[in-house]
């Protein structure tokens, strides 16, 4: 009996040590990840390393080289995520769109693998400018996002007074997630840093703004990093009814700074991060490849049903990103690098 007791304790010894040890392996395993900086861009064209650069290539390369995909438990079958456990950084390529865009990032911050109580959020892509103030190859500091599709739109053949200044009207219902105001105090501290960054323009941007805007002395400078207010729309519009309606969407809401680029994701992005208390910790830059009117000689025929290729239509007399889409993707990451390294510095 007793050497039978003494066989009881030790199986009694190995089951319990084996269990400790499982259960500190399990403990292991459900350690979250820590992710100090998410990066977000929305799109990428081609491979994500070492062909032509679209929104992604640049950041992946810097942060995230060598690194596999990560499959995203319920998300969307387009995004793509990589993560750097070196240096705790992350990449999300949501693909374009505010649902895209939105659901990609809820579905990330929703997994229970990763942790992002502390992550700074930065958004990166490319937009339209805002004619008559920004030019090709400026990067816009977004201190407001303001979606361009929750009001009431209309055809200016349906007014009553046809020279109306805006064919969009205002729906205040909507008005909890149809803004984002971003964190004042961040955005003082992080557009000193970026400024004075140098930018890259080509010489056919320049003849092309000054063969369109002749004498007009913001078409005439070089580009810069400006602040302004991003308008979110999910179709991709140009002219001047939305140009219009655009500016006086970021007026009608009290937008600390003026209406600057357009384009497709970020309201979204800044709603999805508000949901997990994150808002105040999302830094978002857009650089300006185009314009949001048309210019001389363009037409949304020739721009969207024409079959030609992207290479010829880039010309000085009728372009839609002339050839400032490669550097404009160097000016962004150039700024992008600088907020980066100093969150990971601990200066953000």
């Amino acid at each position: 009996m007793h050497k039978y007791a003494c066989v009881g304790k030790l199986t009694y010894c190995i089951v319990f040590l084996a269990s400790f040890l499982l259960l500190s392996a399990c403990g292991k395993n459900a350690e979250k990840t820590k992710v100090r900086v998410l990066i977000i861009p929305k799109f990428e064209i081609g491979e994500m390393s070492g062909d032509a650069s679209g929104e992604a290539q640049l950041f992946y390369e810097h942060y995230c080289a060598g690194c596999k995909e990560i499959k995203i438990p319920n998300s969307t079958p387009t995004s793509q995520f990589y993560f750097n456990s070196e240096n705790g950084v992350g990449l999300l390529v949501t693909d374009s769109g505010k649902s895209a865009a939105g659901l990609s990032l809820m579905s990330l911050l929703s997994w229970d693998a990763y942790d992002f109580s502390d992550t700074t959020i930065v958004s990166v892509g490319c937009g339209g400018a805002s004619t008559g103030s920004f030019i090709f190859g400026d990067v816009v500091l977004v201190t407001a996002a303001c979606d361009f599709e929750l009001g009431h739109n209309t055809g200016r053949g349906e007014l009553e007074d046809a020279e109306s200044e805006h064919t969009w009207f205002p729906l205040d219902s909507l008005s909890n997630y149809s803004v984002e105001q971003l964190n004042a105090e961040l955005y003082d501290k992080v557009y000193p840093m970026i400024r004075d960054c140098p930018l890259r323009t080509t010489e056919t941007t320049k003849r092309v703004l000054a063969n369109n805007y002749p004498d007009e002395e913001w078409a005439a400078r070089d580009p810069h990093v400006a602040k302004g207010t991003a308008v979110t729309g999910d179709s991709y519009w140009k002219g001047s009814d939305g140009h219009r309606n655009a500016g006086f969407i970021a007026e009608y809401y009290g937008c600390p700074d003026e209406y600057a680029v357009t384009e497709m994701e970020e309201i979204a992005i800044m709603n999805a991060a508000e949901c997990f208390g994150l808002k105040d910790r999302v830094i978002s830059l857009r650089v300006i490849v185009n314009m949001d009117t048309f210019l001389k000689g363009e037409s949304p025929e020739k721009l969207w049903l024409s079959e030609t290729d992207y290479g010829s239509k880039v010309t000085e007399e009728n372009s839609e990103t002339v050839d400032i889409f490669g550097p404009g993707m160097e000016n962004l990451f150039d700024v992008g690098k600088i907020v980066i390294d100093a969150i990971l510095a601990g200066e953000l």
